[in-house]
Formats: structure tokens, sequence, C-alpha cells
């Protein structure tokens, strides 16, 4: 499966998309981008950006001989999975020297877990890392356009993600330090792991204990991924209190899958639309229930069909 999962082997964020007055400018103005920065774990040039898919192709290189930032645009050559979405993706890298540049051109390919570039400071850079943004679709134009704040913002048709809407952790590939508090989404950690996963082959009720005769609190839609902790005759569940009839479950995974958060609020209400109606069949949500990451929207995600959520909400 061609899942985008995060391209360095350590993760040290250093500053997330919010976490600062120059951060923040990206994504106040029109349009958005969500850069992070990263240093691999260290204060030292040490760290890599690995290719993260199948393939990447380098769209463009600006700034080597100049006084601004270099900057890299990655473009898959396929879609790609994502925690909320399939699609092709461009990437913004930033900051690499011009002396990690020089055996880069335009138009080549880099295989999953190749080598891209090494971290730098140009660019009046603070010290060594990445500042990397990511964009939905392929590259428009130039690749980046100045927001209504006078920030350039990445530009692709169809417009920029979050770094945890767009990369899945390998843990197999990428040791954690910190996320600077983002909810990324992990892949398996081992084979035993994953044989716990099933996917769900339609729309399907989440109930508080194994039957009918329990409560339905939620329901998944096709193609859902849920890890199943026990059994019970033919229901399997899927976390402390949310069970699912094992009947609607298949080992066989689909082309498209959803990947899933937790409701982090007491009652968490659901609307038909982003902002829109809020719904009382199976809602509100209570905390800690299980809800597929079908697409965002903004600050909405959609966990059914006509089920919305606030995304800060989840984790």
């Amino acid at each position: 499966m061609n899942y985008l999962t995060y391209p360095l082997k350590k993760m040290n964020i250093t500053q997330g998309y919010s976490d600062n007055y120059s951060h923040k400018q990206h994504n106040t103005g029109e349009p958005k981008d969500y850069p992070i920065d990263d240093n691999g774990g260290t204060s030292k040039k040490e760290a890599y950006f690995y290719c993260p898919c199948d393939e990447m192709v380098v769209k463009k290189i600006y700034g080597v001989g100049t006084n601004v930032g270099n900057t890299l645009w990655l473009e898959s050559t396929s879609l790609v999975i994502t925690p909320t979405f399939t699609d092709y993706v461009t990437i913004i890298i930033v900051h690499p020297n011009d002396s990690d540049f020089k055996n880069l051109k335009v138009g080549q390919k880099f295989k999953r877990g190749d080598k891209i570039v090494e971290e730098g400071d140009d660019g009046k850079a603070t010290g060594y890392h990445f500042h990397i943004s990511v964009g939905r679709g392929k590259l428009i134009g130039t690749g980046w356009i100045k927001n209504s704040n006078g920030i350039w913002v990445i530009r692709t048709n169809n417009g920029a993600v979050k770094p945890e809407e767009a990369f899945f952790i390998d843990p197999n590939f990428t040791q954690v330090l910190t996320t600077k508090g983002i909810p990324f989404v992990k892949l398996y950690e081992d084979k035993e792991e994953e044989d716990n996963y099933w996917y769900v082959t339609e729309s399907l009720n989440v109930r508080i204990g194994p039957g009918t005769n329990y409560k339905c609190i939620n329901s998944l839609p096709k193609n859902t991924e849920v890890k199943i902790l026990e059994t019970v005759g033919t229901w399997a569940k899927i976390s402390d209190k949310e069970w699912v009839s094992k009947n609607f479950l298949t080992k066989t995974k689909p082309s498209k899958i959803y990947k899933t958060l937790k409701t982090t609020a007491t009652s968490l209400n659901v609307r038909k639309s982003p902002n829109g109606k809020i719904l009382s069949t199976k809602a509100p949500l209570m905390q800690n229930t299980t809800v597929a990451i079908m697409t965002t929207r903004g600050n909405w995600v959609k966990i059914n069909t006509d089920r919305w959520v606030y995304r800060s909400y989840l984790a």
C-alpha cells in the first residue's frame, strides 16, 4: 500500500504550525498552509529527508546562491494513502544548504526510503532543521503564493493540509521524540499487531456491549480500519466500551482505508455538515468514542455519511 509516512528517522518537531508568530502567519491568512520545523533530534547537521512514499519527483528548486531560504518542491508520482485522504501530494522543504542541492535536479525521482537531501541552516535559519509544508494534489504554477498576511504558502490544486492529515508514523522507521502535541496516526508496529486489524465492509453500528440489545452509540463507514481487542461469539471489542458485529468485518484490505481517532470532549456534537445542523441520532458522542477520518474540510472532519465533528476534539 502506498502510504505516506513521516520522512525523518527521528521526529523532533521544534515548532508546530501554530507555535509562534511566523508559523501562525501561514495559517491565519488566506490561503493557508501548515508548516512544521524538525531538526531530526539533534542540533548537529546529520538528519536526512527520506522519500516518504513509493516515488517522488523533484518539481522545482529555488534559492540557490541567493540570500533567501533554499526551497525544494517534491511531488508524488502516484496517489498516496494518508490518514485523511487518497490523492497526490506535494511537499515543500526549506533550509537545505547550497552544497546539499548540488546533486539535485528537476525531474529527478526517488523511491521510498531513498535519501533526498540533508537538513541545513540556509536562509538565516536559527539552526539546522527542515521547514516542511504539505499540499494535497499537484503543484500549481510556481508552487507557492502569498497569502493575505504577505507570507509565501504552498500552492496545489487541492490546497494545503496539516501534517497529521498527511503523514502516518511508521514506528519501524521513525522514532518519535516530540510531536509538539500534533496528533499523528501510527501504522502497524509489527506483524502481530497487524494481525489484529480488520476492515468494515459496510456502514456498521458501534454498541456499548456484544449484542444488538446494547445501546448503539456511533457508526463507522465502510473501509474503516479497526483493531480487535477480543471477541465474544460474533462480536468484536474495539475499545473498552465499544463493540461491533464481526459479521461486517474482513481481513481483506480495501484500496481506500479510513483510519480512526478518539473523541476527547466529554460530549461532542455531530453535525449534518461542517458547522451545520446538530444531529440527535447516535449523538452527541461520549468521550473516547472511535471515529473514522474520512476527509477534512477546514476545522471539520467527516466521520460518516452526513456526519461531521470539530477536529480539535479528536486525538
